[in-house]
């Protein structure tokens, strides 16, 4: 009885708070399982509501996660243990100290289909097909958006994006979370595998300059929103 009122009111918590109130998105601690937190979390709410539930004991976790499965979350049984065993031992009751600062990764220890298929790939599709209705696709979209406005897809990655876009002609209504954790080299590879590589039509000029750490490093800090982001959308459907 008392895991069960416990559970309801986290939960009832969690989904009663605005979203506006998580427009600067936290970074989670590193650790093992972090990436399947961040791909599968961020689905259906912002990081926040994981992060302010730093603290709770373990069998509050086990029941959040449990939750969150009948809720529609997809998750294999070694994503669900990889998200109990983070999570209990990262944002639990006796959380390790963080580890000290490391260096910076370069662009060239960074592969950026590796980066997609952790982050992207359980929204977009591995194939960058994305979902009729649900998930916008990623092929060859990505190209026509690089080609109107570059540094788009850059503030896309670190903002987020909410509201109404066309894609091949349907609309999708909903959010994109932003991924500031990831860093400026995963932001720069991943953002040249999903244009360079899935250019189909052939959109960018040859000459098309790549993206680098340095240009996404330039454009944090500026404060914006997910709605300032779909307000300076270039006009590609």
């Amino acid at each position: 009885m008392l895991r069960t009122a416990l559970r309801t009111a986290l939960v009832a918590i969690a989904f009663s708070l605005p979203v506006a109130a998580f427009a600067q998105e936290p970074a989670l601690p590193d650790g093992p399982g972090v990436d399947v937190v961040y791909a599968k979390c961020q689905q259906c709410h912002p990081l926040s509501y994981v992060t302010n539930s730093a603290g709770l004991p373990d069998f509050l976790w086990a029941d959040t996660i449990s939750l969150m499965v009948q809720l529609g979350m997809q998750v294999t049984e070694e994503e669900e243990e990889q998200l109990y065993d983070y999570l209990t031992t990262y944002l639990g009751t006796e959380p390790p100290p963080e580890p000290a600062a490391q260096a910076t990764e370069t662009a060239e220890a960074v592969d950026g289909a590796a980066v997609y298929a952790t982050n992207c790939s359980s929204c977009h599709g591995a194939d960058g097909a994305g979902i009729p209705g649900a998930f916008p696709p990623v092929s060859q979209h990505a190209a026509d958006l690089a080609y109107a406005d570059r540094s788009y897809l850059v503030d896309l990655m670190l903002y987020g994006v909410n509201g109404a876009i066309r894609v091949g002609g349907m609309t999708y209504n909903g959010v994109m979370p932003a991924w500031p954790q990831l860093s400026d080299a995963e932001i720069a590879e991943l953002l040249n595998f999903v244009t360079l590589e899935w250019d189909e039509a052939g959109t960018l000029p040859p000459n098309f300059d790549a993206y680098t750490a340095e240009e996404v490093a330039a454009a944090r800090g500026q404060g914006l929103t997910a709605a300032d982001v779909l307000e300076r959308r270039p006009d590609v459907r």
